[in-house]
Formats: C-alpha cells, sequence, structure tokens
C-alpha cells in the first residue's frame, strides 16, 4: 500500500472514529439513564405496590428519558445545521471572508466537517482574491494597449511591443 492509500485509509478510519464516538456516547447515556431509572425503580417498587399505577409511573419514565435524550442528542446533532445554514447564506450573499462557526458543544462529527468546510471556504476566498487581481492587471494592460491603438501615428513595431508585453503579463499571472 503506498503513502496516498495508508493516507486515504487513516482519514476514514479517523471520520469513523469521530462517528462511532458521537454514537457511543449517545448509546452510554441512554443506558445510564435506563440504568438509573431502573435502579430507582426497583427501590420504589420495593415501597409501593405493585399495579397498573406502578406499571403507569415506569412507562412514563422511560418515556420521559427517551423523549430528553432525544431532544438532546438530536439539539446536538441537528441543531448546528440551522446556524450553519444561515451562514453559508450569508458568505452566499457575497461575504467570502466569513468563516462557519464552531462551537463547543457541537458534535464531534460536525465540528469536522465545519473545519473541512472552512478550509474550502479559505481556498475559494483565495481563488477570488486572484480572480480580481488578474482582471484588474488586464483590464490595466488593456486599457495601455487601447490607447496606443487610439493614437493614429503610434508605430505598428510600438503596437506589437505592447501586445507582446500583455501576453507575458498574462502568461505570468497565470503560473
Amino acid at each position: 500500500m503506498d503513502k496516498r492509500n495508508k493516507k486515504t485509509a487513516k482519514q476514514k478510519f479517523f471520520i469513523a472514529k469521530e462517528l462511532r464516538l458521537s454514537v457511543s456516547l449517545i448509546v452510554i447515556w441512554s443506558l445510564l439513564a435506563g440504568i438509573l431509572f431502573t435502579y430507582l425503580t426497583k427501590e420504589l417498587g420495593a415501597k409501593i405496590e405493585h399495579g397498573i399505577f406502578s406499571f403507569i409511573a415506569v412507562f412514563l419514565g422511560y418515556v420521559i428519558i427517551v423523549i430528553i435524550l432525544a431532544l438532546f442528542f438530536t439539539h446536538r446533532f441537528i441543531g448546528p445545521f440551522e446556524r450553519l445554514k444561515m451562514e453559508m447564506k450569508l458568505i452566499l450573499a457575497g461575504n467570502f471572508n466569513r468563516r462557519l462557526c464552531v462551537r463547543t458543544n457541537d458534535d464531534f462529527y460536525i465540528r469536522s466537517f465545519i473545519t473541512d468546510v472552512n478550509k474550502i471556504l479559505d481556498s475559494f476566498e483565495n481563488k477570488c482574491i486572484e480572480k480580481d487581481n488578474f482582471r484588474k492587471n488586464i483590464n490595466s494592460e488593456l486599457l495601455n494597449i487601447m490607447s496606443l491603438i487610439e493614437k493614429q501615428e503610434t508605430p505598428r513595431e510600438k503596437l506589437r511591443e505592447a501586445v507582446l508585453a500583455f501576453h507575458e503579463k498574462v502568461e505570468s499571472l497565470l503560473k
């Protein structure tokens, strides 16, 4: 296996590891909450009489635990995407120097994703700056050539030199 394949395999493992860690946290918290509630139910069951009331209490307790955990983890997993959507709209509106924010409570996997998107945004911003600089340089050179053409007594050799200088400048800017 060459270096590129090893690096790709490591990256895939690392990303999968982040996602596995996030899912593992959900499972661990769910199990801990279930164990705690089971213990409390057992202790209360010894003090109160078994029947429909105790069954309903236990059932409602588990429902409440599931709802709280679902709300907590969906907020942690899904919540950042509304904020990210809003920030992406600002970037698309032309604010190219803006970056996506990472909160400390965001999931590991989402933080990793945001870091990668910010790298793409950095590259995009640099390309936009390069494009603008290229356009400014080209426009100034073209205006210079246009002014030489509009002068009627400009020798043909001077026009040729201006076009060649323009060509060299374009080539140097494209490198």
